[in-house]
């Protein structure tokens, strides 16, 4: 139902001031009605489960109990607040539509009143005083002139009062509903602060994300390009696509945002994670085996070295110096572990092909995947070193499935959202992604109070 159309401003009104339409709250008190009823009918069955007259056993049972009595009587608050809702809008429905019906009937009779008025305005030419019959029209146009003019006034009287009592009425209403809402199922803290600062800054925490993104995205580039990156290139890539992650959880779970979108921040930290601890992994299993290759070349010398010597006196030396158990093993493990340290110092040199590197996403791991190779060559295969080549390559993996998800990821997902003049995203994505998207994303517009 529409305003009533008219001058309302012969009742000194900017327009209709009861525009609402009676039958749409009297809808509305029935649906709150409904809904009240379907409460209180849960409510019966979880009071039913509650008071253990079921055929609950086990040891659950208590829980579930007591379970089911505060949930029941939360519904039941809940069941109050909606028949406390339908009783103030069975209050209000014909009030309004009293105001509305009474309104309208003022509005025609002002209307009328002003025709009247604009009927009976004094002429432009003065009355001739020689000519009564002249003279007593003018009075009676005057008299209907003071008539149109008083009634109009007291039109405006009876509007005012009457719209006074309508908001009297509705004010009244607001008061009981808004009065019933104070309970224990008022929004918390949480939900009135947190919650609604995500939810009225949803688009510019959405720009904040995908600025990290792209940055992260940004630095991942720079390493795959720098023949020796610092350390916290990546570091910062991690950082960067945490803090999305935190933004985009929030969005998520406050109901402005995308889960798809969390999965690929997390998506993206793990194999980034997991691609730095696979290559140091692959580097301890290589330096362990180069060292564990030192320990037995130096025990195997220090056996040679006994075998080789000539006269009793000389073995016995050898023997006392290098080749007994003790100082065997004591100089292996020193040449061992002297060796695996400087393995792991060691700073990877040299050329690798160009696919082998963007494989990799760095020159460092291209280079350890060869020097894995080499020592394989050299070593044969062993635990340690097809240890290392798994991890390897585990770390490629791990670069290559982030950086398809990544990519993948900022083709189909729109960027920067309200960056152009017209509100719109600087890029818009894939429509019939973003339409899956936002088909499973929940769109909450919750009423903080």
């Amino acid at each position: 139902m529409s305003a009533h159309p008219g001058n309302w401003q012969l009742l000194h009104l900017d327009g209709d001031p009861l525009p609402g339409d009676p039958q749409e709250v009297a809808s509305e008190a029935r649906h709150y009605r409904d809904f009240a009823e379907e409460i209180r009918a849960q409510v019966s069955r979880l009071r039913q489960l509650a008071s253990g007259t079921n055929a609950l056993v086990g040891k659950y049972a208590p829980e579930l109990r007591d379970s089911a009595e505060e949930l029941a009587e939360h519904l039941g608050q809940a069941q109050g607040r909606f028949d406390t809702v339908a009783e103030e809008l069975d209050r209000w429905h014909p009030e309004l539509e009293h105001g509305r019906i009474e309104t309208g009937s003022l509005l025609r009779q002002a209307e009328d009143a002003d025709h009247e008025a604009a009927a009976n305005k004094p002429p432009t030419t003065p009355v001739d005083p020689a000519d009564p019959a002249a003279v007593a029209a003018d009075q009676a146009r005057h008299t209907r002139l003071q008539q149109a003019t008083s009634d109009l006034n007291s039109l405006v009287t009876r509007c005012a009062t009457l719209l006074e009592e309508v908001k009297r009425v509705g004010d009244g209403v607001a008061r009981r509903i808004e009065d019933a809402s104070s309970d224990q199922l008022e929004d918390s803290w949480w939900d009135r602060n947190v919650r609604s600062f995500i939810h009225e800054h949803a688009d510019f925490l959405k720009f904040i994300a995908d600025v990290l993104t792209w940055v992260a995205t940004g630095l991942a580039i720079a390493v795959l390009l720098l023949s020796n990156p610092a350390g916290w290139i990546v570091l910062a890539a991690a950082l960067l696509t945490a803090g999305a992650l935190l933004i985009h959880t929030a969005l998520a779970a406050n109901g402005d945002g995308s889960w798809v979108d969390v999965g690929a921040d997390v998506f993206a930290l793990l194999t980034l994670g997991a691609g730095k601890l696979l290559t140091s992994g692959a580097r301890t299993a290589l330096a362990a085996r180069e060292g564990l290759a030192a320990f037995r070349g130096t025990s195997a010398a220090a056996r040679q070295a006994f075998a080789s010597a000539s006269g009793l006196f000389s073995k016995a030396g050898v023997w006392v110096t290098r080749s007994n158990v003790v100082a065997r093993n004591a100089r292996a493990a020193a040449a061992g572990l002297a060796r695996y340290r400087a393995v792991l110092a060691k700073e990877l040199t040299g050329q690798v092909p160009l696919l082998a590197r963007l494989s990799f996403g760095e020159k460092e791991g291209a280079l350890l995947h060869q020097a894995i190779q080499t020592s394989i060559r050299q070593h044969g295969p062993g635990f340690l070193l097809n240890s290392a080549l798994a991890m390897s390559n585990g770390a490629r993996t791990a670069f290559l499935a982030g950086t398809a998800v990544d990519v993948a990821g900022k083709i189909i997902n729109p960027a920067f959202p309200g960056a152009r003049s017209d509100g719109s995203p600087l890029y818009s994505g894939v429509p019939v992604v973003d339409q899956w998207l936002g088909e499973h994303t929940v769109h909450g517009v919750p009423v903080f109070r």
